[in-house]
C-alpha cells in the first residue's frame, strides 16, 4: 500500500511517500481502509523530533475515518463496510481507566499514540483495536469525523470535562483560530458560555467570529490579560490554552481568584516558568487535558448529527500532498483543519 512515510526528524522534506506492506489485524484489532487523515500540529511537533523517543520509521496520522474491510479475532459489534473513526490513544484494555473509554489515562502501561507510537493514518489503510473504533452515524460524513477526536473531543473535554465551564460563565480561549480553538468556540456557545477568543493577528479574528465569540481579542504580543479586563470589566472564570508556553504566564493573569486554567495544547514544544505565587494567592486550579473518552466521542457525534453542533475541514488535499501541508502549517499559511484525502468518500 501507499504511505507517507519518515525516516528522520527534520522539516517537511523528512516526508517521504513508499510502498509498504498491508497491515494485518491481531486479536481484537480491525484493518480500516483510511478514508481521510486529519493534519495537526502535534504532527508537526513529532515529525521535528519534539518526542526523540519515537521509534522511526513512522507513518504519521492520528485522526482517521473510513471502512472496515477486515475484523480480527475476538471482535464484537464491527462488521465489514462500517463506516468508523479511530481515537487517539490505546491502552492495555483491562485497567478502570480503559474499561471507562478513557485509554488516554492507562494506569497501567504507556498508552500508545496512534501516528506515533504505532503506524498511523498518512497510508491506504490502518490496523487499531476495536475498542478504540467508534461507529459513525449516517449524518456524519467522513471529512468531519477524521477531525472530531482532535477538534470536538479535544476541546470538550477540556472545557466541559475538566474545565468544568458552566452556563453564565466567561471562558478565553487562546489560539481560537485554530482547529481546536475554533471548535472549542463553538463548544463552549453550545454550553451557554460567554466566549472571548485571543488571536494572534487581524486575519485570524473573522473564523473566531464565524464561530460565535462574544469577544475577540487581537494580540500580536500575547499580552491581553490587560485589555481582556477593561473590555469586560471583570477577569474570566476559565481560560482554555490552547497555545501552552508562549501564553500561560498571561493565562494566569487573565482568570479570576478561584478560577480554572486548562492547559489544552503547546504549539512549540517548550517549557514556561510558573511561580507558585500565581496559583497560591488567587487560588487557581492549573489543569491539564489529554484526549476525550470514547463515551464523550460518541456523544459529540450525536450533535454532530442533529446539527446542534458543526465540525468545520477547511482544506482537503490528496495524501500526496502531506509534506505541502505541513509547509504550510510551518510558515503560518490557513488556519484551521486540514485531512488527507486517501480513499475519499
Amino acid at each position: 500500500m501507499r504511505a507517507i512515510r519518515m525516516h528522520a526528524f527534520g522539516g517537511p522534506e523528512v516526508l517521504v511517500e513508499e510502498r509498504v506492506p498491508l497491515p494485518t489485524p491481531e486479536l481484537g484489532q480491525l484493518v480500516i481502509e483510511v478514508a481521510y487523515c486529519g493534519i495537526c500540529r502535534h504532527d508537526l511537533l513529532t515529525r521535528a523530533g519534539a518526542f526523540p523517543a519515537i521509534s522511526l520509521p513512522l507513518t504519521l496520522g492520528h485522526q482517521v475515518s473510513g471502512r472496515v474491510v477486515e475484523v480480527g479475532p475476538e471482535v464484537e459489534g464491527f462488521a465489514v463496510g462500517d463506516r468508523v473513526m479511530t481515537m487517539i490513544y490505546t491502552g492495555c484494555g483491562a485497567c478502570p481507566s480503559c474499561q471507562a473509554g478513557n485509554d488516554a489515562l492507562c494506569v497501567r502501561t504507556r498508552p500508545q499514540f496512534l501516528g506515533e507510537d504505532r503506524d498511523g493514518g498518512y497510508a491506504q489503510f490502518v490496523a487499531v483495536e476495536a475498542r478504540v473504533t467508534v461507529p459513525l452515524p449516517d449524518a456524519v460524513s467522513l471529512p468531519e469525523a477524521a477531525i472530531a477526536t482532535c477538534t470536538l473531543g479535544t476541546a470538550y473535554h477540556a472545557i466541559a470535562t475538566r474545565g468544568a465551564l458552566q452556563a453564565g460563565e466567561t471562558v478565553a480561549i487562546t489560539g481560537a483560530s485554530g482547529g481546536v480553538g475554533v471548535h472549542a468556540v463553538r463548544i463552549a456557545r453550545m454550553l451557554g458560555a460567554t466566549v472571548v477568543g485571543i488571536v494572534s493577528s487581524e486575519e485570524k479574528a473573522r473564523p473566531v467570529e464565524e464561530a460565535g465569540a462574544d469577544h475577540v481579542l487581537v494580540s500580536p504580543t500575547r499580552t491581553f490579560a490587560r485589555e481582556l479586563r477593561g473590555r469586560l470589566g471583570r477577569q474570566v472564570d476559565l481560560v482554555a490554552d490552547v497555545v501552552g508556553a508562549p501564553t500561560l504566564r498571561e493565562s494566569l493573569h487573565a482568570v479570576r481568584p478561584g478560577g480554572r486554567i486548562v492547559v489544552v495544547g503547546n504549539v512549540e514544544g517548550k517549557e514556561v516558568s510558573i511561580p507558585p505565587a500565581y496559583l497560591i494567592l488567587k487560588e487557581v486550579a492549573l489543569l491539564g487535558t489529554k484526549s476525550c473518552t470514547t463515551g464523550e466521542m460518541t456523544a459529540l457525534l450525536d450533535a454532530v448529527a442533529s446539527g446542534e453542533l458543526t465540525a468545520e475541514v477547511t482544506d482537503v488535499v490528496l495524501l500526496s500532498d502531506a509534506r505541502g501541508v505541513h509547509e504550510d502549517m510551518e510558515a503560518g499559511r490557513g488556519s484551521g483543519r486540514s485531512v488527507l484525502a486517501v480513499a475519499g468518500g
